[in-house]
Order: structure tokens, then sequence, then C-alpha cells
């Protein structure tokens, strides 16, 4: 049995800047964090036949891969190579559709899992590289890079992404001070509401790819603001970490009318009024979580806020190892 851990990440800079329509042309820039909230993997060789089994929030039971509905688990055993004998659990601690990159956490996660299965030892790069080119190239998937890198890698990440799709990856230099007080001034919503993020994602690859001028433009400041919160993050200053993020949102808001909703634009206004200095929806938009930075104080009112709105608020703290074999024990191993 082999079980690996994987975190889920929050968007902190640089936007959508990562879908290769983007950076194919100008280069991609994303600042990241991941957190304590996790997709759980559970590999394990039922010996008593050669089916697949794949458990989610369905149970499949096949002969063959193609045969296979969840495309995710799919993709990631056909690349590995594994046809038959197989059973795959997964397990989260939030759903998916909710702008937390989960489909990038899962797939990292398995293919660290049939990595480990087959006794190979791979790269966090190679895990991310493998999981992009299963989203894109084999199931036309309209991913960026930055979910799959921040999975793999965790923590505080800077991913600087060349024209040509290479990712250059570092921790940022982000203080312990600086993590604790980023930690307690910022909290996360659930809104209760799920999305697919392809449509959006879709919309914003055909704009780039187009070369309409105002999407084009709209990227580029995101990028640009993207780089000022890294500094600020970098230095400590996370009051103008709240105004970015504020001008974060609104640029945001402006590259498709799906981003946000008449509800979720009066409830960060009240919150503005309350204290919160900046925030934006996770994500590609439209749902999921609300990320709100406060003024430090202003925590309570903000929260009693959105429960007011029945969203509710979920702890966090920031996780450091990105993904992980938490369990790998062979059945022929002794129990006590």
């Amino acid at each position: 049995m082999i079980l690996t851990r994987t975190p889920f990440r929050l968007q902190l800079g640089g936007g959508s800047t990562d879908l290769p329509a983007y950076y194919q042309k100008h280069g991609g820039f994303i600042f990241a964090a991941t957190i304590n909230l996790y997709m759980y993997i559970g590999v394990n060789r039922p010996p008593i036949d050669a089916l697949i089994r794949v458990k989610y929030s369905h149970s499949e039971e096949v002969s063959h891969i193609m045969d296979l509905k969840h495309e995710l688990a799919r993709g990631a055993l056909q690349r590995t190579g594994i046809g038959k004998m197989i059973e795959i659990t997964s397990k989260a601690d939030i759903p998916a559709g909710t702008g937390l990159g989960s489909s990038g956490s899962y797939l990292v996660g398995l293919l660290n899992a049939l990595h480990t299965l087959k006794g190979e030892n791979v790269s966090r790069r190679q895990l991310a590289e493998e999981a992009f080119e299963i989203a894109i190239d084999d199931l036309g998937l309209p991913d960026g890079k930055q979910d799959f890198y921040a999975a793999a890698f965790g923590n505080f990440s800077v991913f600087e992404i060349e024209p040509s799709g290479i990712v250059h990856v570092r921790n940022a230099n982000v203080s312990r001070n600086t993590q604790r007080e980023f930690e307690e001034r910022t909290l996360l919503f659930y809104t209760g509401v799920r999305r697919s993020s392809g449509d959006i994602l879709r919309e914003q690859q055909q704009d780039v790819a187009l070369s309409d001028e105002r999407p084009l433009e709209l990227k580029h400041q995101t990028k640009a603001i993207g780089r000022q919160i890294l500094d600020r993050f970098e230095t400590g200053n996370l009051n103008d970490y709240g105004d970015l993020l504020h001008q974060h949102w609104e640029t945001k808001k402006q590259m498709s009318s799906k981003m946000s909703t008449p509800l979720f634009d009066e409830v960060y206004d009240k919150a503005r009024q309350l204290g919160a200095l900046g925030g934006k929806i996770q994500g590609a938009g439209g749902g999921g979580f609300f990320m709100i930075h406060c003024r430090d104080g202003a925590q309570d009112a903000v929260k009693k806020l959105f429960a007011h709105y029945g969203m509710r608020a979920v702890p966090w703290r920031i996780d450091s190892g990105g993904t992980q074999v938490i369990l790998n024990r062979s059945r022929d191993l002794n129990t006590i």
C-alpha cells in the first residue's frame, strides 16, 4: 500500500500568465504558496484479479484503461505503463472545482504514488512536467503550469516560465515573521459555489492566442502586479500587499464576466469597509474560495460578515513539504 499527501495551493501573484498561449510569447511569472489542505491518493495492488479499480466520488471497475471515465487516472496510468491489477483511491480536504488546484494536486500525487510503486525515484520537476503534459497533451485540458509545480514543490514558490516552457523554480525569501503575519491576517472563505475552470481558462487562452490587445494588456498588468506582490512578501510589507491584491482582483475581473458575481462583489465591498485591504477568488474565478487579506484587528468583523452570507471560514497554514509519500508498505512485511 502506498499513500501520498499533496497540498493545495493559493495563487498569490501572476495569475494566469502560466497559460501556454501567454508564456509562449511573453514568458510567465507565478508566485504561489501551498497550504495544509491536502489531496490523499492511495495505490494498492489487489492480488485477486487483474482489474483496474478507481474510487473517488464514484467507483469504477474496468478491464482496460481506456474504459476509465476518470480522465486524470486514465492519463496517469497510460503514462506510467500500469494497465492492470491496480486500485486507486482518493480523499481530499476540499471538493473539486473550488479554485485551489485540486486537479493538479490529484495528478501530481497519483504520479508520485505510481512511480513509487514501480520503484522509480523521480524528481519534483519530473512529476510537475509529466502531470502538465498529461493534462495538456494527452487530455487537451486548458491548464497552465502553476498548479502542478506548486503541488510538487510546496512552500512559498516562485516560477519563472520561459517561452520555451522551461520553468525556473526558487523558494521565495519569506521570513518566519512575515509568514506568521500572512497566516494571521489572511482569511479563506468557502463560498459554497463549485464550478469547472475549463470554460474561463479556454476563454482566456483564446483571447490571448488571437492577440486581442485588451486581454493581453490585462495579462501584462497581472504579471507586473505579481512581481510587486513577491517584493512585498520578501520585504515584509503586507499592508502594501493588501493594496496590490485589491488591484489584482480588479484587473482579474476585467478578463471575464464569469470571474465574479453581484453577490461576491457585494460581500467584497462590505468587507473592504470593515477593514479588508484586498482579496480575490482563487483559481479561475466564479466560485470556490475567496481569499481576504485584512488590516490587523479586522479579522473577526470580516468573518462575521462572510458568515452572514453563509460562507464558512476555513482555517489554514502554510505547507512547506509539497507532495510526499507518507506510507509505502509491502504486503509481505510483518505487521508486528
